[in-house]
């Protein structure tokens, strides 16, 4: 992901220790046994005999160095397990289980390697197979969550010859994050009573937001739109989408598939930028604009559309708790407010963002040896599941014991109890986000902690408002791909930059897409749909 969608600078510090302690690093593997393991105590109150009977598991400690808590003592009593932990850093991860598994000691499990990498462990045969109908018998909760955004067949990414060697990740928010927004009350002060819905009322709209002092100040000092101009994906979507041209992505079209910037829609769509471009439209800076410099030209009312993601146009109390762009705004200007919407229609209907594919990763994968240890493997699959999606255990590991530690305030949002309302006490207390796996961040679940009651419906609307255009094949290793992405996706890049800003002149559409495919994009085509049509069709 590049700067610009940087989600985890969204969130505040409460999101981050409750609710997604562990998703952040796409990169880092976990892993549990051999040597290095933090053993805790073992939960005496049974005997010495029996506690030495309990079924060993091993976790990350990752970045608070947590070994004692109310909520991992709950987990070892309710599934008669011993914890113990192994600690590393974040950035060590991978390194380390590299060397564990050079050296054969093969850890336990590991989570969230590269595709790429998933089919070099499963080369080197130091993966267990996970037979799916332990999954479904065992994590029921887990598997409902992937089917609502992966489908009846959820397995599809990691499944290699039949069978599966890792329990799937995703970011569900990812796959519908991105909208476009639109300042409404500057839409009122320029006459404007209603949303833009096409391209066209786009126009008129941005057209307004430059000419018409939308903030009342007498001068021209305002822009339509604006971007960050370091990732083709990223600029100007929704105008790309009117025209059913996303580009930097793998999508089928009639059982082929393409490549949005060098289809017919784009050269319509950069025809379009051009002319936003040369009206003054657009915000001449984006090119060189980072992704604080678009957040400071929208809360210094500089900017009247943007694209992102569609919580941050909402108050933080609706989704993820925190302060967003509405709250900042809204402190400043009392009639403010977003309007916000999927995209905008284009000539045939056609409207929406690119979004991510929620397959960001592979997933959680066991260690060969626990493919002759089923219960062990079980133990994790029923640890995982609790610690993430069953709300008891989810709260004894993120909040600790109810009533004691934390309650539930009049909204409905986790409320500390002092001393724990600081921040040091929870970190004595253990209250870090623990989440064992950290890798199943249910959303729907997890932000009812988090959002007040009264605005959990606006949150699930505006969702549902947004478009799921992903790229198919992103979970998929394509070595020709891989070999010349960085080379295509610059040239593309500036070459579309110049075409909007006219630099370049459209009539050398035909031009780019020739040079686009000479540089490795007909391959690149090519490898794709043999992708497709192993795995995906």
């Amino acid at each position: 992901m590049n700067n610009w969608f940087k989600w985890q600078s969204l969130l505040c510090y409460f999101l981050i220790v409750s609710l997604l302690a562990a998703c952040s690093s796409n990169t880092g593997e976990q892993q549990s046994g051999g040597s290095g393991s933090n053993k805790r105590p073992a939960n005496n109150n049974k005997g010495e005999e029996q506690a030495a009977e309990k079924t060993q598991l091993t976790f990350w400690n990752l970045d608070e160095n947590v070994t004692e808590s109310a909520g991992l003592s709950y987990v070892e009593e309710k599934f008669d397990v011993e914890i113990g932990f192994i600690n590393a850093s974040r950035e060590a991860m991978k390194e380390t289980l590299n060397l564990k598994i050079a050296s054969g000691d093969i850890p336990d499990w590991w989570k969230e390697p590269s595709f790429t990498d998933y089919d070099k462990f499963l080369q080197q045969e130091v993966a267990a197979e996970i037979p799916q109908e332990l999954i479904e018998e065992h994590m029921p909760k887990y598997m409902d969550w992937l089917k609502r955004f992966l489908g009846e067949d959820p397995f599809k990414y990691v499944r290699r010859d039949g069978k599966i060697y890792a329990l799937p990740v995703i970011w569900d928010i990812g796959m519908d994050g991105l909208g476009l927004a639109f300042r409404e009350d500057w839409l009122r002060n320029v006459g404007i009573d209603k949303t833009p819905e096409t391209i066209e009322e786009m126009e008129i709209a941005l057209t307004k937001f430059r000419h018409d002092d939308p903030d009342g100040n007498g001068k021209q000092d305002t822009y339509g739109i604006t971007s960050q101009g370091s990732s083709i994906g990223g600029i100007f979507s929704s105008v790309f989408g009117a025209y059913d041209a996303y580009p930097n992505i793998f999508r089928e079209k009639d059982g082929q598939i393409v490549r949005g910037e060098i289809e017919p829609g784009a050269k319509q769509a950069l025809e379009v930028l051009h002319r936003w471009y040369q009206n003054e439209l657009i915000d001449p800076e984006f090119v060189v604009n980072k992704a604080e410099n678009v957040e400071d030209k929208m809360m210094t009312d500089k900017i009247g559309a943007i694209e992102y993601y569609w919580w941050a146009f909402l108050p933080g109390s609706a989704f993820l708790g925190g302060e967003q762009w509405y709250d900042k705004l809204k402190s400043k200007h009392p009639d403010f407010n977003f309007a916000i919407t999927g995209g905008v229609k284009g000539p045939d209907g056609s409207y929406g963002l690119s979004q991510y594919n929620p397959a960001f990763a592979s997933g959680v994968m066991f260690g060969k040896q626990l493919a002759d240890d089923r219960d062990k493997m079980i133990k994790y699959m029923q640890v995982f599941e609790a610690s993430q999606f069953d709300p008891e255990t989810y709260e004894m590991l993120n909040f600790g014991v109810k009533g004691t530690h934390w309650k539930l305030s009049d909204q409905g949002t986790v409320e500390f109890i002092a001393p724990y309302t600081d921040e040091d006490e929870r970190k004595k207390a253990g209250l870090v986000g623990y989440s064992m796996a950290g890798s199943f961040n249910d959303y729907e679940f997890q932000t009812s902690y988090t959002s007040d009651k009264e605005l959990r419906q606006l949150a699930q609307q505006t969702r549902e408002a947004m478009t799921r255009h992903i790229d198919i094949l992103a979970p998929f290793n394509k070595p020709v791909y891989n070999e010349v992405q960085d080379k295509l996706e610059q040239y593309t890049l500036q070459t579309f930059i110049d075409f909007i800003t006219g630099r370049k002149s459209l009539s050398e559409f035909d031009d780019f897409v020739a040079d686009w495919k000479k540089n490795g994009g007909d391959k690149v085509l090519e490898e794709a749909q043999q992708v497709y049509e192993e795995y995906l069709k």
